[in-house]
């Protein structure tokens, strides 16, 4: 996480957003997390500890709503629903504690995806820039996984194989 990002999540003024009791609510949920995140690039991180500290902060994630939605006065907006469990923050609490455990020389840092995220926005942006889309030969429809593949196929293939280069000088003519 950069500085500014870093910044922004400890010391940003909620408040100015929200009602109070929200704010609050959602500044402990960004504390518990800069805690996590110290304690993910902390050598000395004991993993049974960062279990504990991971799963208190996925129960603060999915804090449910409480009252009659209908009823101003009586309701508490909740913070996050099951469904807005990302892949990440599974791993985060289920199994980072595992890797730090078992890859503690390493640290949590030799687990980045940015790569993996990379390639997808790559492949993505290929998709929509150079590829068919679907359409073209109705009878010959490829899905777009597959022409992105086969993209990359040949990519790679001229890559690591380059065609050889024509000595003759080719002439047109213009009519």
């Amino acid at each position: 996480m950069g500085d500014d990002k870093e910044k922004v999540l400890r010391f940003f003024n909620l408040k100015l957003l929200f009602r109070p009791s929200r704010a609050q609510l959602i500044r402990n949920l960004w504390d518990q997390f800069y805690q996590i995140y110290c304690a993910i690039r902390d050598d000395t991180t004991n993993p049974g500890q960062l279990k504990i500290q991971a799963l208190d902060w996925l129960s603060l994630f999915l804090t449910p709503s409480q009252g009659d939605p209908n009823d101003p006065r009586t309701f508490i907006q909740g913070l996050y629903l099951p469904s807005h469990v990302t892949p990440y923050i599974h791993t985060l609490v289920y199994h980072g504690w595992e890797l730090l455990e078992k890859h503690r020389r390493w640290g949590l840092k030799a687990f980045s995806c940015s790569a993996v995220e990379k390639k997808n926005h790559n492949q993505v942006s290929t998709f929509f820039h150079k590829t068919l889309k679907n359409g073209g030969n109705p009878l010959k429809r490829k899905s777009a996984i597959q022409e992105i593949i086969e993209y990359e196929n040949r990519t790679l293939y001229f890559t690591y194989n380059p065609l050889p280069k024509s000595k003759r000088i080719k002439k047109l003519r213009i009519k």
